[in-house]
């Protein structure tokens, strides 16, 4: 692409420099010279409404708006007139007039754009009658609520819904002053399309659209952002994180109309508030099997007795520890050579390692070199693909950014989007088509769609069995003028990337896995283009150290089982709550209270994921840091500390531990 042409204004009396196709707002603000705005987000489309960037122009007749009037060189301009000023007065007048706007029971009070441009144009009162229209109030969104009273119609929360999000949930409904931003067809925001990512929120400049889990609780003035990224599911978003008296106030996306700026409802809402307890000191087993608390000391003590004695009883291999991939890469190693350099055991996984298993099974398959986690694509490659092929995941609910990169290539980029998924989809009903087989026909479907784009002269290097028309129809039960309207759409494409996760995890069908590699080998003209969607936000990191165990570890029925939670949310389906049941002694390092903690002979109180830091490693391998944003509470030892300590009291053991 040609480089743009440089072009000279003069604004207010000095020489401006920009570019071909730049607007006079964007050189105005890359020259560092101030002009009012609210309906501009930088990123957006721009819409003109607010009428508050106006400039005058050497030559035109009347005042324009600087957000939409193309900049050409030699031009003359003004922003800072006499004129303008008071036009802009003008205007503030009339949006403040327009609705309900007061200011002191507001959330977004200390925070308004609106709020802070009546400050500077020192509006301490209106020439106009207020209208107070009585507008209605959304509240039933789990994180979100809506006051049409203080909307000033900027629209900023429709175009980020639709330019960034690509949800087209809100749009505008009504006409004059009626006028509202409702969701889909003016329904309530909890009952909508919404996937409460917040951006809306980000977007707003009043107090219109706010968080129930942010509202109230601190300025941005108040407090300090820091820099670092959602460790949640593998996207790696960045964000900033406002803190107040060592408590997290905001969350925010870093850059929210840019790539990993944008956040999803468990990066931006979840981790502000949870309501599980926290656990704040050591807890042991007392007599018949409650919790009591502890000190550090009798808790490190009655760990190193267990774990000395089932080792000296029935070998070290007796022992087993699993771990959360939801904790950097530094805390996973020292408790991998806790394990297996301190106590010896072979027997360490991770809490995700059956869909390490899966996937790694998988890949040898198709690669037959032992190639592994490398064969994977960038997450950008879903913005530059023609077709996107969704196997066996609902990326709107487990890596909600991801979903929407591919509802963005959709809807702007005219990609082709195919979902293949026995169960309830999110995307399925936004896809162009969606293929629901039998929960058993997927490998099947997948050999066939394979077959069927080799017979259209889509060579792969990869061989496996064929499978025909009639019977990949019969498995999966789907009509095979179906499958072929598939396979033609499939045929088209030439740089199609197929995204697959957790659907193929739960069933451990490594064939599968292959069957879609083999498939992304067809559907890209430079190789194979896959992502795998794994499970949690360093699941790559954990696998990539060979935490993960190559075998299942809960095939040999360990004794006593030490569980590195963390802070993950603990489901009573997991299988660790099985396995943990199975154990005759149970060490729980975990940062709330669960099921588990309830039945653990030691639990170890670990830090939050805000209390700590570390390197993270993304699902397309990209490696980032995670920053500390709180001090932990008193007493809280750092997960790396109780990993040493633990190492000093076994290792000082030792040589009493094999006397007969």
């Amino acid at each position: 692409m040609a480089e743009k042409k440089e072009i000279k204004l003069t604004i207010n009396s000095r020489e401006a420099r920009g570019k071909e196709g730049d607007t006079i707002l964007d050189i105005c603000r890359a020259n560092d010279i101030y002009v009012p705005t609210l309906c501009h987000l930088e990123g957006l489309s721009v819409v003109g409404a607010c009428r508050l960037c106006v400039v005058e122009i050497e030559g035109e007749r009347r005042i324009n708006p600087a957000c939409t009037y193309p900049a050409r060189d030699g031009l003359v301009v003004r922003t800072d007139t006499e004129q303008l000023e008071k036009y802009r007065r003008l205007m503030l007048e009339l949006i403040f007039t327009e609705r309900n706007h007061f200011c002191f029971f507001c959330a977004a009070s200390g925070d308004c754009e609106l709020q802070k441009l009546a400050y500077q144009y020192q509006m301490d009162h209106a020439r106009y009658q207020y209208t107070f229209p009585t507008l209605p109030t959304d509240t039933l969104n789990d994180f979100l609520v809506v006051d049409h009273n203080r909307c000033i119609l900027c629209g900023r929360c429709v175009r980020v819904c639709a330019e960034v999000v690509s949800s087209h949930t809100l749009s505008f409904a009504n006409r004059g002053w009626r006028t509202m931003v409702v969701a889909d067809l003016n329904q309530p925001l909890g009952e909508s399309s919404c996937i409460s990512c917040g951006a809306c929120v980000q977007a707003c400049p009043t107090g219109a659209i706010f968080s129930k889990t942010s509202a109230y609780r601190g300025r941005t003035n108040e407090g300090k952002i820091i820099r670092s990224l959602c460790s949640l599911c593998g996207m790696s978003c960045d964000i900033d994180v406002l803190i107040k008296d060592n408590n997290i106030v905001r969350i925010d996306g870093a850059n929210l109309t840019r790539p990993k700026g944008q956040l999803c409802r468990k990066g931006r809402f979840e981790q502000v508030y949870r309501e599980a307890p926290r656990i704040a000191t050591p807890l042991v087993a007392a007599e018949g099997q409650t919790i009591k608390a502890s000190s550090w000391e009798e808790a490190f003590e009655l760990a190193r007795r267990g774990i000395e004695a089932y080792r000296r009883r029935y070998g070290a291999n007796s022992i087993a520890g699993f771990a959360s991939s939801l904790c950097p890469t530094e805390t996973l190693e020292a408790f991998a050579k806790l394990m297996r350099d301190t106590i010896g055991t072979s027997l360490v996984d991770t809490l995700d390692g059956s869909a390490y298993r899966t996937l790694t099974q998988g890949m040898s398959k198709f690669s037959k070199n032992g190639q592994g986690l490398e064969t994977e694509s960038p997450l950008e490659s879903i913005l530059k693909s023609d077709c996107i092929i969704v196997v066996g995941c609902n990326p709107l609910q487990s890596h909600p950014v991801a979903g929407c990169y591919m509802l963005q290539a959709q809807i702007h980029d005219r990609a082709q989007l195919v979902v293949i998924d026995w169960q309830q989809n999110s995307l399925g009903a936004r896809a162009d088509l969606w293929l629901r087989p039998n929960e058993n026909g997927m490998g099947d479907l997948i050999s066939a769609l394979a077959s069927m784009l080799n017979r259209r002269g889509k060579r792969s290097k990869q061989t496996q069995g064929a499978v025909s028309l009639a019977s990949a129809a019969l498995a999966s039960g789907l009509d095979e003028t179906l499958l072929e309207q598939a396979a033609n759409m499939l045929a088209a494409a030439k740089k199609g990337v197929v995204v697959y996760g957790n659907g193929l995890w739960g069933k451990k069908d490594a064939a599968c896995v292959r069957g879609v590699l083999e498939l992304a080998s067809l559907v890209h003209s430079n190789g194979p283009k896959a992502i795998a969607l794994k499970p949690w936000g360093n699941s790559r990191g954990a696998w990539e150290l060979g935490i993960a165990s190559k075998d299942e570890v809960t095939d040999a029925k360990p004794k006593l089982v030490y569980l590195l939670l963390a802070d993950q949310e603990f489901g009573g389906e997991d299988f660790v709550f099985r396995v943990a049941e199975q154990a005759e002694f149970l060490i729980v390092q975990a940062s709330y209270t669960s099921p588990l903690t309830e039945v653990a002979d030691v639990v170890l109180p670990s830090p939050i994921w805000a209390e700590r830091e570390g390197t993270y490693i993304s699902v397309d391998g990209k490696a980032g840091r995670s920053k500390r944003i709180l001090e932990p509470l008193p007493g809280i030892k750092d997960d790396l500390e109780i990993f040493a300590q633990m190492t000093q009291r076994l290792q000082k053991r030792r040589p009493m531990l094999w006397k007969r």
